[in-house]
């Protein structure tokens, strides 16, 4: 049993749930968006196509931003019924840099996944462990989320109006087609809704046959310009490097 996996706190098993929910949540859209053959002619009428055109617009100003920071509250749900598991984070995403995700949370973790720089990587403060892998065996679908921003506009999401309860109050949104997420992963199903004040992407939630993931953008900024520090790690000078082995962060595998 190798320090990534030993259990050191009665916690920390809870706190594995929460680094999968995170990496689902932060996926889901990639996932969610395979790419499908396009409608005949005669099914275009307008009303089919607004909602294919309201999510685009919603998430054209993230993915083709220089650089999105905001505050987030992630909540996976209890397959067994009890409740949801909540963490409250802080997300930078660069689109065609990178991508990094710091929770808050006393056994959080801070993961960043940074094309330029080839790594991949997650701190537990906790241990005083930096975790690292190459670029390369980051999650196949985080790496295109980070890479191929407009492939995922470029996406037929075959959209339909759904309106949820979330934020505890029942919200209009919009449910994607149901996607399965291949390889390891199993079929989910994803809606999103835009916080009605920015128009910006505010509520997320990718559900499964077992539990779901919601994930609630607060206080999201769109910078003019990127800054890649935003995804360095600044680390006490004790810190410790062990390897990182990605099949650890989801369930059954590492998802290509």
């Amino acid at each position: 049993m190798n320090a990534w996996t030993e259990r050191r706190d009665p916690n920390e098993g809870r706190s594995r749930l929460v680094r999968i929910a995170l990496l689902l949540a932060l996926c889901a859209l990639a996932w969610g968006t395979r790419s499908a053959e396009p409608a005949p002619s005669r099914t275009k009428v307008p009303a089919r196509q607004a909602p294919q055109e309201a999510v685009e617009r919603m998430l054209a100003r993230v993915f083709r931003a220089p650089e999105v920071r905001s505050q987030v509250t992630i909540t996976r749900s209890d397959p067994f019924g009890g409740p949801g598991e909540r963490s409250n984070g802080r997300v930078w995403f660069l689109p065609g840099r990178g991508l990094r995700y710091r929770s808050e949370e006393r056994l959080g973790e801070d993961i960043v996944v940074d094309r330029e720089q080839r790594t991949f990587l997650v701190y537990r403060p906790s241990e005083r462990v930096l975790y690292r892998a190459d670029w390369d065996r980051a999650p196949a679908r985080m790496r295109q989320l980070i890479t191929e921003p407009e492939r995922i506009l470029d996406a037929k999401f075959l959209a339909a109006r759904e309106r949820r309860l979330a934020g505890g109050v029942w919200r209009e949104g919009y449910r994607l087609q149901r996607a399965s997420l291949g390889d390891s992963l199993p079929a989910v199903s994803v809606w999103i809704a835009a916080d009605p004040r920015s128009g910006l992407p505010r509520w997320l939630s990718a559900g499964g046959a077992e539990d779901s993931v919601d994930v609630e953008f607060r206080s999201i900024t769109i910078l003019s310009k990127a800054s890649p520090g935003d995804l360095m790690l600044r680390l006490p000078h004790d810190v410790r490097t062990e390897p990182l082995d990605p099949r650890d962060l989801l369930p059954g595998g590492e998802s290509r």
